[in-house]
């Protein structure tokens, strides 16, 4: 009987031996380096099945390590719970594999538990947990492990000292990760490479720079893209062509020339420092084609320096070429658009946006906020910024800018209090709109209050260009003693605005001490600039002064300083026209003066009165009052409506 109670029963399947198991392991390394995860499944299920899982801490380890490879982080840890003993290799591959899945936060709470339990770490371990802590920007938690480095006297392991200064510097605590780079006994590549990042990272451009030079000193071959394209990225932040040129020499040595990434970094390079010959040169040798990055790039290069028709030339290249743009391009297309108010071409981006559903993007969103803003359409401007799903403090920026370029002050303040009562702290461009809105509107009293909040409620220093908005509000005030009294008690001097500014309103006060004393120290920051002398003698011209403005002008003759001709532009038939003063040579020149006449007559009959104050005394009032007719700017204005007109 009780023998054939067992008869119906297997029997228990006995564990692996030694070879079987090394077999096992085997196989389980297999899955994990090729990323087979339903094969390690299969064999994990086996393993459990003959008891070899919870007998062989060996196996167990295998297991975690493979699941982590896998990027399974769950059945890793449910792998490692299911380990009755788990050793120190246990619990490295636990830290370690959650760390390399991107799980930081469980990566910390491992290591924490390791802690607990008495279970020294390895520098592989140490090492891993560093590296979430850098990623989560938890200073905290890394000092936290620090200490422990120092305790288990691994602080001056290589691989420990390198991530524990990457951890400082990604935290922002540079003084730190200086000490602790400082301190290593040895540097190898990885170590400069976190400095060089760090320094880059955290905004310290000049010493990323340096470190870079000095790594380079030391001899060291071991840089890799990383470490190139940190110091690619700060010799553009500098705009430091030469010292990008000497970088880049540097990587066609390395052989990473032809790496997508550092081509990218080398094109953005070249684009911030100006020098988009290069730029273009860089992105059109790429053998893999163009890509997003290098194009956006190229643009962005073309947009800052003011060639806006050749970025929407590398736009439509993009295009062709089948790259889709992404929300960095539209942004700089758009912000291109804005410069010049090239309203038919901005449209048409914001359809694209539309299309490639990038529009609840915030940023994009904010672009098109200031670029309608910027081609007059406020009503529409307003409209997408309340149709903005999330409002970030660049959104806010673009709608106080849009009001402050309209003069509307109020609304501008009015956004101001909507925007800190939301929770979005301003900086230092929300107070330079806030102020010039108030200057605009000639809002004296409440664009004080504005800059003296800045440093009590918001903790902002005010900047040169905030000061220079104050000076800019007091000038078109005619609060010019005020203006005097406040540039007095400045901690620092007035930029080349705030001169301009001031010098200006004294122009249209007919101030001559006060406008001589501004163009020389304007002169002293812009001795190239003509404008300066132009409205000097603007201010002898309005106070009658003519032999003034024939000294003003004879010392222009003498320096070989010529007044740059005034242009102005107008976006009509789908092409941009440039116009001068009294410009004779547009082929719809008989048109354009008659409309000029026309619109000369009627505002006459509103009450219109030219100002020729500071035209020259010995010229005819007609011909005074003809100088003023044909502007540029009424040139374009005419050109405009005609254009309007036949489109009709």
């Amino acid at each position: 009987m009780g023998k054939g109670k067992f008869r119906g029963q297997r029997a228990r399947p006995r564990p692996p031996d030694a070879a079987a198991i090394l077999r096992l392991a085997a196989h389980i390394q297999s899955c994990g380096r090729t990323g087979d995860l339903r094969r390690g499944r299969a064999l994990h299920a086996r393993l459990v099945l003959t008891g070899a899982a919870a007998a062989s801490t060996f196996l167990a380890n295998h297991l975690i390590t493979m699941y982590s490879r896998c990027a399974d982080a769950d059945s890793a840890a449910l792998a490692f719970a299911a380990v009755p003993r788990p050793n120190l290799v246990s619990w490295t591959a636990l830290v370690s594999g959650h760390a390399r899945t991107s799980a930081h936060r469980p990566a910390l709470d491992a290591f924490a538990a390791m802690r607990r339990a008495g279970v020294a770490p390895t520098e592989f371990a140490l090492s891993s947990a560093l590296g979430a802590a850098a990623a989560l920007a938890d200073p905290r938690a890394g000092a936290q492990m620090h200490s422990t480095a120092v305790i288990l006297g691994l602080d001056a392991e290589l691989f420990v000292a390198s991530n524990l200064a990457d951890m400082y510097s990604k935290c922002g605590l540079l003084a730190e990760a200086c000490t602790v780079f400082d301190q290593m006994p040895h540097k190898d590549a990885v170590a400069w490479t976190a400095m060089i990042d760090g320094y880059a990272k955290n905004g310290v451009l000049h010493a990323a720079v340096l470190a870079f030079r000095d790594m380079r000193r030391e001899g060291l071959v071991g840089a890799d893209e990383h470490v190139f394209c940190s110091a690619l990225s700060a010799a553009g932040g500098l705009k430091d062509g030469l010292v990008g040129r000497s970088i880049h020499c540097c990587v066609m040595k390395a052989g990473f020339d032809l790496d997508t990434i550092v081509r990218n970094a080398l094109s953005d390079m070249y684009a911030k420092s100006g020098d988009v010959e290069n730029a273009s040169r860089v992105v059109k040798m790429d053998p893999g084609g163009w890509n997003v990055v290098s194009g956006t790039s190229l643009i962005d290069g073309y947009i800052e320096t003011d060639h806006v028709e050749e970025a929407l030339g590398v736009y439509i290249d993009l295009r062709r070429q089948g790259v889709e743009p992404n929300e960095f391009t539209f942004s700089s297309m758009i912000k291109g658009c804005a410069m010049q108010a090239l309203l038919e071409q901005g449209v048409q981006l914001h359809a694209q946006v539309i299309k490639t559903s990038l529009i609840s993007d915030s940023f994009i969103g904010s672009t098109l906020v200031d670029m309608y803003g910027k081609c007059g359409l406020i009503s529409l401007s307003l409209q997408l910024f309340d149709e903005i799903e999330y409002h970030t403090e660049i959104a806010w920026n673009a709608v106080i800018n849009v009001y402050a370029q309209h003069g509307h002050g109020r609304e501008a303040i009015k956004a101001f209090d909507r925007m800190t009562s939301s929770g979005i702290r301003p900086n230092n461009i929300t107070f330079v709109s806030l102020l010039t809105a108030c200057s605009h509107a000639g809002l004296v009293d409440e664009g004080l209050k504005c800059f003296y909040s800045m440093k009590d409620a918001h903790g902002i220093e005010p900047k040169e260009e905030h000061y220079s908005c104050i000076i800019d509000m007091y000038g078109r005030a005619g609060r010019l003693d005020e203006a005097e009294k406040f540039i007095s008690e400045m901690p620092i001097r007035p930029n080349a605005y705030g001169w301009c500014s001031l010098l200006g309103a004294y122009r249209m006060r007919g101030n001559k001490k006060l406008g001589e004393i501004a163009a020389q120290n304007l002169l002293k920051l812009e001795p190239g600039n003509t404008g300066i002398h132009v409205s000097l003698s603007g201010v002898y011209a309005s106070l009658g002064q003519w032999d003034d403005v024939k000294a003003v002008r004879k010392l222009m003759r003498d320096s070989r300083i010529k007044k740059q001709p005034g242009f102005s532009w107008v976006d009509a038939n789908k092409k941009t026209h440039v116009i001068g003063s009294e410009d004779w040579s547009h082929p719809q020149q008989e048109q354009i003066y008659e409309k000029l006449e026309k619109l000369s007559e009627r505002i006459k009959e509103e009450g219109y009165v030219p100002d020729t104050s500071s035209l020259p005394l010995n010229l005819e009032d007609g011909a005074k009052e003809r100088i003023l007719r044909y502007h540029s700017e009424r040139i374009a204005v005419a050109f405009a409506l005609i254009s309007q007109l036949q489109n009709q």
